[in-house]
């Protein structure tokens, strides 16, 4: 990558236009994360950008259909939320995450039977949290990254 791409990144105002121009620079074109392939930086911007991503489009029930390589139980994915100062989406995933108890199931299919043994309301509202703090988390990602 040449500098003067990434500088015309990092010169932009918006920050959804920033965290996405910075996670299109680290992500696999195919969207395969593969957590050991990155630095810690590179990590939590990415991990913090495509959760997001899938949770805003269909909740942590999307997130949980899959995992990214090298984080199963999304612990370095949570963490990457704590890290940038994203406080109300860290909280949000680990309500999410403690849906599973001690034991995150490795199969996705019986991961989804797991968590939808939680309440309909309680995953709503579990989702409305992380997803009220959308621009928050834009923030944050965007202070971090810059």
């Amino acid at each position: 990558m040449k500098t003067t791409d990434i500088d015309a990144v990092l010169a932009l105002a918006d920050d959804f236009e920033l965290c996405n121009g910075v996670f299109n620079r680290f992500a696999d074109f195919n969207n395969q994360i593969d957590v050991d392939a990155y630095s810690e930086e590179e990590r939590v911007i990415t991990l913090a950008w495509h959760a997001s991503g899938l949770i805003g489009n269909g909740g942590f029930e999307y997130l949980f259909e899959g995992w990214f390589t090298g984080d199963l139980g999304h612990v370095y994915t949570a963490a990457a939320f704590k890290t940038i100062g994203a406080t109300q989406s860290y909280a949000a995933f680990q309500r999410a995450l403690g849906v599973f108890g001690d034991r995150y199931p490795e199969n996705p299919a019986e991961r989804d039977a797991v968590y939808h043994r939680a309440s309909e309301n309680e995953r709503m509202a579990i989702n409305s949290q992380f997803w009220e703090d959308e621009q928050n988390m834009n923030a944050a990602l965007a202070r971090y990254v810059r």
